[in-house]
C-alpha cells in the first residue's frame, strides 16, 4: 500500500494529466508544490460522492490522450462537479490533490501522518535495497521521488491531516480492488 500511495504522489507532482489522483484522471500538470487548501468535511464527503461518476467519465478517456481536454468532454466533467456541490471540475480536482497530498504522507502500517519526505525517505531506502528493479527503472523511480521531495512542503493546515486521517479508510477503498 505505501508503494501505491507514493505512486500516487509521483503521478501527481511528474505529470497529473495521465496520472490517477485516488480514482481520477486530472487534466492538469503540476510542476510546484501543491497549492494547500483548508479542507471541510462537507467538501470530503462531496469529494468521495462524485469520485465514482467522475472517473466513470474519465474511464472513457483514451491512456494516450491530449494534454488539451476535448470540450464536451470538460463540459461533462464541470456538469458532474456541480451535480455535487462543486463550483467545477478544477475545484473537485483541488479537493483531489490536496487529499492525495496528506494520504501520500499517512504511514499506511500505523495510519499516522508522517508526512510526504519522511515517507519519501523510507521509500527510497526501500527501493534502494530492492534487487528486482533493472537499473533504469531504479534511476527513473529515484528521479521521481527526488522531484517529490523538492516540491513536499510542510502542511499549512492541520485539519486536513484529521479529516483525511478520518476518511483513510473510504478514501481507500477502491484501491483495495486494484
Amino acid at each position: 500500500m505505501r508503494c501505491r500511495l507514493s505512486c500516487l504522489w509521483v503521478g501527481l507532482v511528474l505529470a497529473l494529466a495521465t496520472a490517477p489522483i485516488l480514482r481520477a484522471k486530472p487534466l492538469v500538470r503540476v510542476a510546484e508544490p501543491v497549492k494547500q487548501i483548508a479542507l471541510s468535511e462537507d467538501q470530503v464527503t462531496r469529494y468521495l460522492a462524485a469520485a465514482p461518476a467522475l472517473d466513470a467519465i474519465l474511464a472513457k478517456v483514451p491512456v494516450g490522450a491530449d494534454a488539451v481536454p476535448d470540450p464536451r468532454l470538460m463540459a461533462s466533467l464541470n456538469a458532474t462537479a456541480r451535480d455535487y456541490g462543486f463550483a467545477d471540475y478544477a475545484s473537485y480536482e483541488s479537493v483531489a490533490v490536496n487529499i492525495v497530498w496528506i494520504l501520500t504522507g499517512i504511514d499506511p502500517l500505523s495510519k499516522k501522518y508522517i508526512g510526504v519526505q519522511a515517507l519519501t525517505r523510507a521509500e527510497v531506502t526501500e527501493l534502494l535495497a530492492g534487487k528486482s528493479l533493472p537499473p533504469e527503472d531504479k534511476k527513473r523511480q529515484l528521479e521521481a521521488y527526488h522531484a517529490q521531495m523538492l516540491s513536499a512542503s510542510p502542511v499549512k493546515f492541520a485539519g486536513n491531516v484529521a479529516l483525511v486521517l478520518k476518511y483513510y479508510d473510504q478514501l481507500l477503498a477502491p484501491e483495495a480492488k486494484d
